[in-house]
């Protein structure tokens, strides 16, 4: 595996060196401005991932990386979230070449609950996506569900929802999936860190990007948030049907699209999202494809409301004389995701995938 330039030095140098109360392990992978690592414990052998700031990052990174922190401080008690083991800073000596003097370098660290490995390990393969029955698409589809609804619940909206970024947790013959990498996530009761155009110097990834941050009309409020949410777990129960995110499925070149959204706000054009239904109607006709005949109907109605280009309109419809659900709530999406799974049928035995290996790319 060939690691960028900033990466590779701190991948070779940390392995089997103690930090805090741990021995740092195989490097796992590494985000945009961390490494993560397997560790164990000194004292009781436990193991788990420690996320590390890379070395000598810009302040801006050691904002989010804090900031990161203290969101899953927040959320420790959500059960569809990562958990956080404790955080810290440490100095380490570190030799960057046979023969040359120590530097004292500033390590800061988040020590997480250790992943079998993420979604999208199953997902980017289609063989082993192939062999995953429904019940247990749907099934690692709607813990993420509940991780989500924990967060909103809380005040925090995740906004970088997909594979990548659920971490699948297994105990026996059970998988499930939590939320991780809080990097994009909002504490909703603070005011904005970043305005949403940030899209724009590259600060989140646009190939699962919601079509109204691409074309400069996305907002900050709960509300925007929040539906940006809804089109992330909408984007990933496509995933978990076709293998890749429904918007580069639906828009074509993301890049393009940005590039007219740069220029839209150059000049003032508010271009009407509803015009995009035609393009995602296009793109759903593939995950229905996918889907066995009992949910064709009922997921790709979910998918096409959770994927509405208008961002209003994928919040539930309120039936004549009923409450509409609170936009802080997901339980509406967990029922729909329970019945989904009723409504499957058993016919014949049901094959098993192999979980990944123990590994995890990014917390």
């Amino acid at each position: 595996m060939t690691l960028p330039h900033n990466v590779a030095p701190w991948a070779n140098l940390l392995p089997s060196r103690n930090l805090g109360n741990y021995v740092i392990g195989n490097y796992l992978g590494h985000g945009a401005f961390s490494l993560v690592f397997e560790v164990t414990h000194l004292q009781t052998g436990g193991r788990f991932a420690m996320k590390i700031l890379l070395p000598l990052s810009s302040g801006e990174d050691v904002v989010d990386f804090v900031y990161e922190g203290q969101l899953l401080k927040k959320l420790n008690k959500c059960s569809g979230v990562i958990s956080l083991v404790e955080t810290g800073a440490e100095i380490v000596p570190l030799a960057f070449g046979q023969g040359m003097p120590s530097v004292p370098v500033k390590i800061d660290f988040h020590v997480l609950s250790l992943a079998s490995g993420s979604l999208e390990e199953l997902i980017e393969d289609s063989t082993v996506l192939a062999l995953i029955p429904w019940h247990e698409r749907l099934a690692i589809w709607r813990s993420v569900v509940l991780g989500v609804h924990q967060m909103h619940v809380k005040d925090v909206a995740h906004r970088d929802l997909k594979s990548s970024n659920c971490l699948l947790m297994v105990s026996g013959a059970r998988t499930e999936a939590r939320i991780g990498d809080l990097g994009r996530a909002k504490d909703l009761i603070l005011p904005p860190r970043f305005a949403p155009t940030d899209y724009f110097r590259g600060r989140g990834d646009l190939t699962f990007a919601p079509p109204e941050y691409l074309l400069a009309q996305g907002g900050n409020t709960k509300a925007d948030c929040k539906n940006a949410d809804l089109y992330g777990l909408g984007s990933l129960l496509f995933e978990l049907g076709t293998g890749h995110p429904i918007t580069g499925a639906a828009l074509g070149s993301v890049r393009a699209v940005l590039v007219q959204g740069e220029q839209d706000l150059a000049t003032g054009v508010m271009r009407d999202l509803a015009t995009l239904r035609p393009k995602y109607r296009a793109a759903i006709e593939e995950f229905t494809d996918e889907l066995p005949s009992t949910l064709r109907h009922s997921a790709t109605e979910l998918v096409t409301q959770l994927c509405d280009p208008v961002p209003e309109l994928r919040q539930p419809r309120s039936a004549p004389g009923r409450r509409k659900a609170s936009p802080s709530e997901l339980n509406w999406l967990l029922r729909r995701a329970d019945i989904l799974t009723r409504m499957l049928k058993c016919d014949g035995p049901r094959r098993r995938y192999s979980s990944p290996k123990q590994v995890t790319r990014s917390a």
